[in-house]
């Protein structure tokens, strides 16, 4: 008798501990499905569907409590469900919590930095403590006073002598060694571009540097950006792809090197990416008319660049994507590499590199280094930007494979420290809801701008030195300009 009740006891707790497990399987469930539609990249009929899957998983798994071998079997999957749901839910909270980072980042810093020769014998910026600092009179003005402000506030003086520019700055600290300069760090890379200063950063000693935030959208532009009318299109996403190589955050203020316009016809299912050099001679949207070289608009900002883009091809830009190329190295690295198709031969960098007609698979390493080589090839930055774009497609093809799941952390980790865009939550979620839903092939061609080389002294940002630019060939353009409306449908 006693045997009996205590086999019936058993088989009790084992029904309530069914019971529970299913219990807990369904407020995981509950938990998952709030998560996963307010994640909002997954379309709704996906989200219906999970919902009612789990529905019926809970359902079943309490129902089938009532016999002993079929009980046994539903609460190893409460189990193992519970557990997958929990590593669900982690996933789509560590997604959300990296796109929200990326979308959600509308300032960008300005360094401003106190430098000196290293070989004056000044190491320390209490040396400079009632000495003499160049400034440049009209550049940079507000974070250079602010800077200032800063050191006077920590107990440091000093003479400020203000220079026309730049050149004559470095003149002057040349003949006073024991001087300083106030320079943005992002200047010293255009400096490193001028002849006799390729070394330039190793010549100079950082002493004192302080931070400052810019809004974004704060960014002044010409009144030709409100007056002109811009090629728009509601079925036409234009996003301006900016790259930098910063040794700094992506945050900071910083030449951009990559320049590419891309268009996404969701009508038509058709990319279209636009390529312009990096030194392409151009007005930028600050400049008043003055121009510049292309790369220098990243200086002023990323909405400077993003301007003087939507200036210079006639279109309304949607959404620019800031991306430090040192950092699109672990990108690459956890999508496991890119396979790009090549039609050529060609060692990279010393032997670093070898790539061969047919796929290449590329590390994050290489393709680096294939997207920054220009010596190697007679058409130099032109096809420079060419490959670039080829490295940028075979990601956004990598990133769309199932196999992005096998290293799903390292690309989110990845991604948030290197990219940035002012793209809204919202629109992000709208476009991947579109591939998810439709999974449409996407027709992508790719197109450079050219131009001819040229030495100017007339740029907006380093007025007076001599600097290679690159004038814009009118043809190269007319034939962009056609491919553009061509995808506008005009």
């Amino acid at each position: 008798m006693n045997g009996i009740n205590s086999s019936g006891q058993l088989n009790r707790i084992l029904k309530i501990a069914g019971w529970a497990l299913a219990g807990i399987m369904g407020i995981t469930s509950v938990v998952f499905e709030i998560m996963l539609i307010n994640f909002k990249l997954i379309p709704e009929k996906y989200c219906i569907i999970a919902g009612v899957v789990l529905v019926i998983l809970v359902a079943v798994s309490a129902l089938l409590q009532r016999w002993k071998i079929a009980g046994i079997i539903t609460k190893v999957m409460s189990i193992f469900f519970t557990v997958v749901l929990i590593i669900g839910c982690v996933y789509i909270g560590q997604a959300s919590k990296t796109l929200s980072k990326v979308t959600t980042t509308h300032e960008e810093k300005v360094v401003m930095g106190v430098y000196v020769l290293k070989d004056s014998g000044v190491t320390d910026i209490a040396q400079l403590d009632g000495g003499e600092i160049g400034i440049v009179a009209d550049a940079d003005r507000e974070s250079t006073d602010e800077l200032i402000n800063r050191m006077k506030n920590d107990g440091f003086s000093a003479e400020y002598n203000e220079y026309d520019n730049t050149a004559e700055m470095l003149a002057a600290m040349e003949d006073n060694q024991n001087m300083g300069i106030i320079l943005k760090t992002s200047s010293i890379d255009m400096l490193s571009d001028i002849e006799g200063y390729s070394d330039i950063a190793e010549r100079l000693l950082l002493l004192y540097s302080g931070e400052f935030t810019i809004n974004i959208e704060d960014n002044q532009t010409v009144e030709e950006l409100q007056d002109r009318e811009y090629l728009s299109s509601e079925d036409v996403v234009a996003v301006y792809i900016s790259g930098i190589d910063s040794r700094g955050s992506i945050n900071e203020v910083s030449r951009s090197d990559v320049n590419i316009l891309m268009l996404i016809n969701k009508k038509t299912h058709s990319i279209l990416m636009v390529n312009t050099p990096r030194d392409y001679y151009v007005p930028l949207s600050i400049s008043g008319g003055v121009k510049d070289k292309l790369t220098h608009a990243g200086v002023y900002g990323i909405q400077c660049s993003t301007d003087t883009i939507s200036m210079l091809y006639g279109i309304n830009i949607d959404y620019y994507v800031k991306i430090n190329f040192s950092g699109f190295e672990n990108i690459i690295n956890a999508l496991g590499g890119v396979d790009v198709t090549l039609d050529y031969s060609l060692t990279i960098g010393n032997g670093a590199l070898t790539v061969h007609p047919g796929v290449n698979h590329l590390n994050g390493t290489q393709a680096l280094a294939f997207s920054r080589e220009r010596k190697a090839y007679a058409d130099g930055d032109r096809q420079r930007g060419r490959n670039q774009m080829i490295i940028m497609e075979a990601a956004i093809k990598k990133a769309c494979t199932p196999a992005i799941l096998s290293n799903y952390s390292s690309v989110l980790s990845a991604v948030s420290d290197s990219v940035i865009t002012n793209m809204s939550y919202d629109d992000l979620a709208t476009l991947a809801q579109m591939q998810l839903s439709e999974m449409p092939s996407w027709n992508v061609k790719q197109i450079s701008v050219t131009g001819s080389g040229s030495m100017s002294t007339t740029t907006y940002s380093m007025p007076g030195w001599n600097l290679y630019v690159m004038v814009p060939d009118e043809s190269s353009m007319n034939n962009a300009m056609n491919e553009i409306r061509a995808l506008y449908g005009e």
